[in-house]
C-alpha cells in the first residue's frame, strides 16, 4: 500500500502518498504526453469522481461537496458570501488554526462587523458558549481537532446549539476526517472544510467542503470560474456569457477543478481509504493511541485531557528538551512533529503496535 522508509507518525503534518495514488498519477501523466486523449467531458468527470468519493466517505450527497485548493479559500468564499455589516457578529476561537481566522480578519476591515475570539474552554463547554451568543451572532466556527494539542471539540453539541439559534456553524475537519468517521448530519454542521493532504492522504493543494442546504441558501458565490458556468460543457457556446452555475456546492469549486494530476492522486487515495473503511481505520487509530498512552514512560504526560483525546496525541516531555528529543527520535527513523514544545504523534492505519513499542523504548531510554 505504501513505500514508507521510516516509522512515520506525522500524518497530521503531511500524509504519505499511497502506491495506488502514485499509479493513478503516472497513468494520467502518461495520458498528458498526448493531450488529444483528453475529451471535453472528461474535464468535468475528473472533479466529479473525486466529489463522489469524498461524499461517500463523508456520508453526504455529492451535490453538497465542493472541491477546492485550501481551507483558506473555502473559508474566504463563506466570509465573502455572507452579507455581514456593523450590526452583525462572528464568533471564532482564539488559538485556532490561521486558516479559520485570517479570512475573517480581512473581511472585518472591509465590512465592519464585530469579530470576537473566545477561548478554548468556552468552546469546550456548549452551555458556556451559549451565554456568549446573541441575536447579533450570525456565524460561529472552530476546528474539530486542535492541531497543536489533539483536543477534540464537541462539535456536534456546538452545531446543535447554533442551529437552535439560527446561526451558521462551520468546523474545520482537516485533523480528523480520514482518521475518523465524520457524517455531517451527526455533527450538526452547516459547513465542514478540510484539507485532503493529511489524513485523506491526497496531494498537497487539495481541499474539500461540505455545504448543507441551509448554508447553500444563505451563502452566494462571490467569484466566477468559466468551468462552473452552465455553458462550459459546450465549447461552441463559451461566449454566451452567463452567471448561472451548476447546482449545489459546485459553485465553490476551485477555478481549475479538473486539475489532472491532483484529481488522479486524490482519487487513488480515497479509493484506498474506501477499501480499508473509515470505521476500521478509526478503531485502529484509537487502539494505537490508547496503547501508546497506557505505556507512556514516566516523565511524559498527555498535553490534553484524556477524555478529549483524538487521533492526534501530543505529549509534554517534562524536563527533557523537546527539540533534542525530536532529533533523537529522528535518529531512530521515528518521525513526529513539534508543536509549541509538545511532541505530536499522529497514528494512522499504516502504523502498527511494533512501531509504537519501538517509539516507547526510545522515549524510555531518553529520560
Amino acid at each position: 500500500m505504501f513505500e514508507i522508509k521510516s516509522t512515520y507518525f506525522n500524518t497530521a503534518y503531511l500524509g504519505p502518498t499511497p502506491l495506488l495514488a502514485r499509479e493513478r498519477i503516472l497513468e494520467r501523466l502518461d495520458r498528458g504526453l498526448d493531450p488529444e486523449s483528453y475529451e471535453n467531458n472528461q474535464w468535468f468527470e475528473f472533479a466529479d469522481r473525486v466529489r463522489e468519493r469524498l461524499a461517500h466517505l463523508a456520508g453526504c450527497a455529492p451535490i453538497n461537496v465542493a472541491f477546492s485548493t485550501s481551507v483558506s479559500e473555502l473559508v474566504s468564499h463563506v466570509a465573502n458570501g455572507l452579507n455581514l455589516g456593523k450590526n452583525d457578529e462572528v464568533v471564532l476561537m482564539n488559538g485556532d488554526y490561521p486558516s479559520l481566522i485570517l479570512p475573517w480578519l480581512v473581511l472585518k476591515e472591509l465590512r465592519g462587523f464585530e469579530l470576537r475570539l473566545l477561548e478554548l474552554d468556552t468552546f469546550l463547554n456548549p452551555t458556556k458558549l451559549c451565554k456568549e451568543l446573541s441575536a447579533k451572532t450570525k456565524f460561529v466556527a472552530c476546528s474539530h481537532v486542535m492541531f497543536n494539542t489533539g483536543i477534540q471539540l464537541p462539535v456536534s453539541e456546538i452545531g446543535a446549539l447554533c442551529r437552535s439559534k439560527e446561526i451558521l456553524y462551520m468546523s474545520d475537519v482537516s485533523q480528523s476526517f480520514g482518521g475518523m468517521t465524520l457524517p455531517p448530519a451527526s455533527l450538526n454542521c452547516d459547513i465542514l472544510v478540510g484539507v485532503c493532504y493529511k489524513w485523506l492522504l491526497g496531494p498537497y493543494g487539495s481541499a474539500w467542503g461540505y455545504f448543507s442546504e441551509r448554508a447553500l441558501a444563505k451563502i452566494p458565490r462571490t467569484h466566477a470560474s468559466w468551468l462552473n458556468s452552465l455553458h462550459s460543457k459546450s465549447r461552441e457556446n463559451l461566449l454566451k456569457y452567463s452567471v448561472d452555475t451548476f447546482p449545489g456546492a459546485r459553485r465553490f469549486d476551485r477555478g481549475e477543478a479538473p486539475s489532472f494530476l491532483i484529481t488522479a492522486g486524490l482519487e487513488g487515495s480515497l479509493d484506498l481509504l474506501t477499501q480499508v473503511g473509515l470505521e476500521k481505520i478509526e478503531r485502529q487509530n484509537r487502539k494505537l493511541t490508547d496503547y501508546f498512552l497506557q505505556h507512556l514512560p514516566k516523565g511524559f504526560e498527555l498535553a490534553s485531557p484524556y477524555e478529549l483525546r483524538s487521533n492526534i496525541v501530543c505529549i509534554k516531555p517534562g524536563t527533557k528538551d523537546p527539540v533534542r528529543l525530536k532529533e533523537i527520535l529522528a535518529q531512530h527513523q521515528i518521525i513526529a512533529s513539534l508543536r509549541e514544545r509538545n511532541l505530536r504523534f499522529a497514528f494512522h492505519f499504516f502504523n502498527n503496535e511494533e512501531q509504537v513499542n519501538r517509539t516507547l523504548k526510545v522515549l524510555e531510554e531518553s529520560r
